[in-house]
């Protein structure tokens, strides 16, 4: 008799090989869409996420987590491939993931896990084939468990598009009020600024009742004690000076793991974590090898409570979003390098940032010259080709210290790592040294 794939899932083998499935941890990704850290309610802002600060209370948070890149679709290919996203040619906003391409979405389903995603995933209509399961925006969660087969693990995929712009004033389910919103420090306190963020707020407020509505499916259809939940943000929030640069604001967002009892409760980390990361996790959690080509590492076993050699250094980029600017970046926990590769042309904000009330005051202040000192980068008609920050006496990056004397060593340190990680990535940017024979110059200069 042939043996064929059906004929084993009738046999004894097959029955233990749907045995190791079911045992197999159910995975659950929730992420929105321009969310900075630390803009939840459990890590301090005034704005109301009940679901998310539960799963923190319940699991873990991590306080650095990195995107691979300050952009929307590309950031979000380094989170199904684990590569950065010059690697895996998706670094322009709105490039197809190639079909070529691996994914987590294929690993998972050869180890047999039902995979599906809803709204978001922004690699374009050839990969969302590849999910067993794809549903818009209007689509309740429920039509996936209902297609979910019987002891089957899963992988969920659930692209929330809130808090992206445009916003509606109105609109929302809960409605915060502007007096009593943060301002961050890069960005001017005005009414206008205020009011703005207020509807930020709003819409964090509307993607958390969507992840309520994910958690409800879960606990009702008794799938929670099994299933490891990550939340993240695929970006910084869409504001001038956050979104599209690799300034923190930019490139550090939220993450929240919840795993049931397997995560102690109150966890909580101050490890670097790179969205490269993520697949790498999921991977291991569900038993299943990476491929050679994945550039991140699993942080399973800090959840888990096993041993983890802590990342030196995350790396991030930014290129073509409604207008191209290449700018790399290397972070450790005390220093930040940015490398800015056409800094003959000005800041320049994506057009949902150019069209909101934020940057229209932003560039009224300058008019008047009513802008802080620190506020004028974003209005210069130049920028530094390099700058860099020490992180633990300007955390909010303002003072950039690339010509400082007392900090050469270092900036020639994060130069040579950050170069490495270009050669070894494939960037198509210059890096700043050459090695092991491959092209590359002696140093970026501060301007250029």
């Amino acid at each position: 008799m042939k043996v064929t794939r059906r004929t084993l899932l009738g046999s004894a083998a097959g029955a233990a090989l749907a045995q190791a499935q079911q045992t197999k941890p159910n995975l659950v990704f929730l992420i929105s869409d321009d969310h900075s850290y630390p803009d939840l309610g459990v890590l301090g802002a005034p704005v109301a996420t009940p679901n998310l600060d539960r799963l923190a209370r319940e699991g873990a948070i991590f306080d650095n987590c990195f995107v691979s890149s300050a952009q929307c679709s590309p950031n979000r290919s380094s989170i199904l491939t684990g590569c950065t996203p010059h690697t895996t040619a998706t670094s322009r906003l709105h490039t197809p993931m190639p079909d070529h391409e691996p994914s987590v979405v294929d690993a998972l389903k050869d180890a047999g896990y039902f995979t599906g995603a809803f709204r978001k995933v922004h690699q374009g209509a050839s990969f969302d084939k590849r999910w067993n399961f794809y549903a818009g925006a209007e689509a309740p969660f429920g039509k996936f468990f209902e297609a979910l087969p019987a002891g089957k693990p899963f992988f969920l995929h659930v692209g929330l598009t809130d808090p992206h712009r445009p916003y509606k004033r109105g609109k929302y389910p809960v409605m915060h009020d502007a007096k009593k919103v943060h301002v961050p420090a890069f960005l001017p306190d005005t009414a206008q600024v205020r009011d703005d963020i207020a509807d930020y707020y709003n819409a964090i407020g509307r993607m958390d009742a969507d992840c309520g509505l994910v958690l409800k499916e879960l606990e009702q259809r008794k799938l929670l004690d099994n299933t490891l939940i990550l939340f993240t943000g695929d970006n910084g929030m869409p504001f001038p000076g956050a979104k599209g640069t690799c300034y923190d604001a930019g490139l550090r967002v939220p993450l929240v793991a919840w795993w049931g009892k397997r995560i102690p409760a109150g966890s909580r980390h101050a490890h670097p974590i790179a969205h490269v990361d993520l697949p790498s996790t999921w991977l291991e959690a569900a038993g299943v090898q990476p491929w050679k080509k994945m550039q991140g590492r699993s942080f399973l076993p800090l959840l888990t409570g096993g041993a983890y050699t802590a990342r030196e250094a995350v790396f991030s980029e930014r290129n073509w979003h409604d207008n191209y600017d290449p700018i790399r970046s290397v972070r450790t926990t005390t220093h930040k390098l940015i490398f800015n590769a056409l800094p003959h042309q000005r800041y320049r904000p994506a057009d949902d940032l150019a069209d909101s009330p934020t940057w229209a005051n932003y560039q009224q202040l300058a008019r008047r010259n009513q802008l802080a000192k620190h506020h004028l980068r974003l209005v210069q008609p130049t920028r530094p080709a390099i700058e860099m920050y020490d992180l633990r006496t300007d955390p909010n990056e303002f003072h950039n210290v690339a010509d400082d004397p007392a900090q050469g060593e270092v900036r020639a340190q994060l130069e040579r790592k950050l170069s490495d990680w270009m050669h070894d990535t494939s960037d198509y940017l210059p890096p700043a040294y050459p090695r092991q024979g491959r092209g590359g110059g002696r140093g970026w200069p501060t301007s250029l």
